[in-house]
């Protein structure tokens, strides 16, 4: 018995050894083929094409950016999304893929969070933190942005072994929650190939029609060129400071009731509805903790609760625009106006009573609102979530937690 457990120990080392050797020899012909990988290669190939009007632009906008947003956002938006690819921004496809699973129900160790927008800013941040690119970072020719990258390999792979044409997906496809995860880099895709032919994005669902897949290939042969994001109008801008410079007025009172606010809103995305034409999404914000007051770049607070520490002995609660794609598993859209406004300034702000000294933000203390906030009179914070009760329960069902199974879990009833 012993003999036989040793002899498969010994099997399992030489398969991760063999693969390790074919992804470095792969590595060593895409090098010898294209250059050395690296994230600053892609910047002077889409400065290039980075003018307003431009037709990179035009062919993005209305072209690419819509067969994404039909059909890989569906898969590839949330904070669990498979490979951690989220494709729903420019930043989510420039940040890549990473192999390390989200939710781990057995983890006894708290994971490091991988959050976009928050925990790293950049390509580069984001491959010290194991991320691999999807897109081609190796010498920018057509041949290379398509056979140096993994979403071109996908792409193809699909198109040559397309969904079988049966009413039920047999056992070759695993859809299953807990199922385990293939995220090969581009050095490891031959492998993946051979191994998962029916393995091509989208993953268990209809191929791209030959339009859509010639549309994603010509846009990655010539680049894959994503626009920068387009500013707020002055507006909302104007709108956008007027709610900070409330949220962030220098008296105690006004730091304890923004701190109450914002950790209840800080999983909504905001937008002001006077300013909001009805045919047309709104621009959607999220309420972030900053080390920057108004006025100056945001430098949002990387903690990893809305409650805890945040290192600065002041906070600033500031408006982030919200630049991905909106999906319905995260959007708790919470209406801005001055009925609202004026509301909060009552009960806030107008009412009599005294805040003597902020509370701490050592766990036993903020973790528990009806303790760090027990100097807010009760008919501010019980007017606060009434007003808005749907929004107050969909926080325990929407949200930065993408599976409803592991959100049960950690919610500490009070």
């Amino acid at each position: 018995m012993q003999h036989t457990h040793t002899r498969w120990i010994k099997i399992f080392i030489a398969v991760i050894l063999l693969s390790s050797g074919c992804a470095t020899i792969a590595n060593l012909d895409l090098n010898k083929l294209y250059g050395h990988e690296s994230s600053e290669n892609r910047a002077p190939a889409t400065a290039a094409q980075a003018t307003i009007g431009s037709p990179a632009t035009v062919f993005y906008e209305n072209k690419v950016a819509p067969i994404i947003e039909g059909r890989c956002v569906v898969c590839h938006a949330c904070y669990d999304a498979p490979c951690q690819l989220k494709m729903s921004s420019a930043e989510g496809i420039d940040r890549g893929a990473n192999k390390e699973k989200v939710y781990h129900g057995s983890r006894i160790l708290a994971a490091t969070p991988n959050r976009l927008f928050i925990d790293a800013l950049d390509s580069p941040e984001w491959r010290e933190r194991g991320f691999y690119p999807i897109l081609n970072e190796r010498e920018q020719s057509p041949r290379a942005n398509t056979q140096a990258s993994v979403l071109a390999q996908m792409l193809t792979l699909k198109q040559q072994h397309p969904l079988p044409d049966t009413k039920l997906l047999d056992e070759r496809f695993d859809v299953t929650v807990d199922r385990s995860q293939q995220c090969p880099t581009v050095q490891e895709f031959s492998g993946y190939a051979k191994s998962q032919a029916f393995g091509g994005m989208p993953y268990a669902l209809p191929e791209l029609t030959d339009n859509e897949h010639n549309t994603l290939m010509s846009w990655l042969e010539s680049g894959a060129y994503m626009p920068a994001h387009t500013p707020i109008s002055e507006p909302l801008q104007h709108a956008v400071n007027e709610l900070e410079a409330f949220l962030n007025d220098d008296s105690l009172k006004m730091q304890l009731s923004a701190r109450y606010i914002y950790e209840h809103l800080f999983s909504t995305h905001l937008y002001f509805s006077e300013l909001s034409d009805l045919n047309h999404q709104p621009q959607f914000f999220n309420v972030v903790r900053s080390t920057t007051p108004s006025g100056q770049p945001i430098d949002v607070i990387a903690s990893r609760r809305p409650f805890d520490a945040p290192g600065v002995e002041r906070v600033y609660y500031r408006l982030q625009p919200v630049m991905s794609t909106i999906v319905n598993k995260t959007h708790q859209p919470y209406a801005i106006h001055k009925q609202l406004t004026d509301k909060w300034q009552k009960w806030f702000v107008d009412a009599n009573y005294e805040v003597t000294e902020l509370p701490s933000y050592k766990p036993a203390i903020a973790a528990n609102p009806l303790t760090a906030f027990a100097q807010l009179p009760v008919n501010a914070r019980y007017r606060f979530m009434l007003e808005r009760a749907q929004n107050t329960i969909m926080g325990y069902i929407k949200g930065p937690v993408c599976r409803g199974q592991v959100a049960l879990n950690v919610i500490n009833d009070r």
